[in-house]
């Protein structure tokens, strides 16, 4: 878990159940899954997908599993993030369908867990109860294929979702670029660079400022940033964010390019375009041993 404790405390060892097959169920482990594979239709003139679903409302995501399996797909469930990075990352999905708010993280925070540690070869699709115009933005600015408001119907799931698979056999995936000032970050070479001069980091600290680079101009919690960068709960990772993020900041000095990445006590962090010249940052003390 990531630091937020479980709401449904012993409802996560119920028997879910498929309500549009009541007499079939995908049984859910005492300990951390595999993931719930769930029976499908075997109607050969459907395209067959290999779906992660991503929902801690066990309600919504029987709901949204019923609808799947009646289009002929396959669905892994996971009820958090922690299970979905632990059992998602070598299952062969060719779809991602993620609730926002979960237990443990946000689902926007595993898109690019998705896109970096997965791949981009299959698309994703944000689930959310809100339909403001600065949340569907945020969203597809992270990189989410698509942006659904709860309740869900299963006529507009399905719609999508056919027509998010027909843009990727297109071949209309999108670039691994993200610009932002005098920085250009190259997810594909996995390069850095400040007008136009490569700076050298590390993998860990190319993914901590893809994350930040690309949720700019909102606060990226502490949390969010342990999910999506080391895949684990900041209790494990917060000696080695510090430190990252104390390099990170040397080497790309955010100052002097009219950057600022501020620092939001005990919540995370913010990266914005300074308004006003400021001066150089202070330098973070950071515990670099051990």
């Amino acid at each position: 878990m990531l630091g937020i404790p479980r709401r449904d405390g012993p409802r996560a060892a119920r028997r879910p159940r498929l309500l549009s097959k009541p007499d079939v169920g995908c049984d859910t482990p005492a300990a951390m899954p595999p993931p719930l594979p769930c029976p499908t239709s075997t109607d050969p003139a459907r395209v067959r997908l290999r779906v992660a679903l991503v929902e801690d409302d066990r309600d919504q995501a029987e709901r949204v599993i019923a609808a799947l399996v009646s289009a002929g797909h396959d669905v892994a469930w996971f009820e958090d993030g922690t299970r979905f990075m632990a059992g998602g990352r070598e299952a062969g999905h060719e779809l991602f369908l993620l609730d926002w708010q979960l237990p443990d993280t946000e689902g926007i925070a595993l898109i690019s867990w998705i896109h970096r540690v997965v791949g981009r070869h299959a698309p994703v699709i944000l689930f959310s109860r809100f339909d403001d115009d600065e949340r569907i933005v945020e969203a597809l600015a992270a990189g989410a294929d698509d942006y659904i408001t709860k309740p869900i119907a299963p006529p507009v799931l399905l719609a999508r979702i056919a027509a998010v698979t027909r843009r990727f056999q297109a071949g209309a995936v999108p670039p691994l670029l993200v610009e932002l000032g005098p920085y250009r970050l190259d997810g594909t070479r996995r390069e850095l660079a400040r007008e136009g001069q490569r700076i050298e980091v590390q993998p860990k600290e190319f993914d901590l400022a893809w994350h930040l680079f690309l949720h700019r101009d909102r606060l990226v919690r502490r949390e969010e940033l342990a999910a999506a960068v080391w895949g684990r709960d900041l209790a494990g990772a917060a000696r080695t964010l510090d430190t990252h993020l104390y390099m990170l900041r040397r080497k790309l000095r955010f100052a002097e390019s009219g950057l600022r990445l501020s620092n939001v006590y005990r919540e995370g962090y913010r990266l914005e375009v300074s308004t006003l010249a400021e001066p150089a940052e202070p330098a973070d003390t950071a515990d670099t041993t051990g």
